[in-house]
């Protein structure tokens, strides 16, 4: 993060998809010292859909593109602290690296506490059930697909465990108490904490896809698990691991 050094760039909220990161985004964007993008430049660079893939340094290219992005688009914003937020999706396209080199990369380590350095890291994990049937109904993906999405999830929970400047939350959590999770994550940002955050309004921002809004949060969210779920075998291990099972 040398290159970051005087940036309001400060913070990334990281999770998988459907796990509840947009609603976690959309709230602290809210607040009066925040400005929080929605995976700005992840497809784009850590994904590599706007780049042509240089395999000598693709972890580096694709690393580099994504901070200088948000680089830049924390200098465009009037906050005093600016972060993005991305899935764990998002930041497997790193993984593309290792296609081309032997022996791998070890991409989390290269990438949190190489390229994002200093920088502190919000991560929110939701329950494999809920997130993978929301997966399924949310988006294309199949079974198979859900369940590795979820699973290498876990994978980055359990690696940032080990990771200092590292803030962790769970949705479940989050839904039952949001009044409670925010403060903690804005006295990790050194920040206080403005109920106006947690409005009806806030949960229907312009940022979140169409779909996700809805006015207010709903706690029952949080308990609406198929402990019966097709997807248990699948990521039973990754439950277990996460606290879940």
């Amino acid at each position: 993060m040398a290159r970051a050094a005087g940036s309001s760039f400060r913070f990334l909220i990281v999770g998988a998809g459907r796990s509840g990161t947009s609603l976690l985004t959309a709230l602290l964007d809210q607040h009066s010292q925040l400005e929080v993008g929605f995976e700005v430049g992840s497809i784009a660079y850590l994904r590599g859909r706007e780049l042509d893939d240089e395999p000598d340094r693709l972890f580096e290219q694709r690393s580099s593109a994504f901070l200088d992005c948000c680089l830049q688009s924390a200098a465009a914003s009037d906050a005093a602290l600016w972060g993005n937020k991305v899935t764990t999706e998002q930041l497997a396209g790193l993984n593309k690296h290792n296609l081309y080199h032997v022996p791998p990369l070890n991409v989390l380590d290269a990438f949190f506490n190489g390229t994002l350095a200093g920088l502190k890291v919000i991560y929110l994990l939701r329950d494999g059930r809920a997130c993978v049937q929301s997966k399924l109904s949310r988006t294309p993906q199949g079974l198979e697909q859900a369940c590795d999405n979820w699973r290498y999830a876990v994978e980055v929970y359990e690696f940032l465990q080990t990771r200092p400047q590292t803030l962790f939350l769970r949705f479940e959590e989050l839904v039952a108490d949001p009044q409670r999770e925010l403060a903690r994550v804005l006295d990790f940002l050194d920040l206080s904490f403005e109920p106006g955050i947690v409005s009806p309004d806030s949960t229907m921002h312009p940022g979140m896809p169409p779909a996700y809004r809805r006015a207010g949060i709903d706690p029952a969210r949080g308990r609406d698990i198929d402990v019966d779920h097709p997807c248990v075998p699948l990521i039973r291990d990754a439950l277990q691991r996460a606290g879940y099972a």
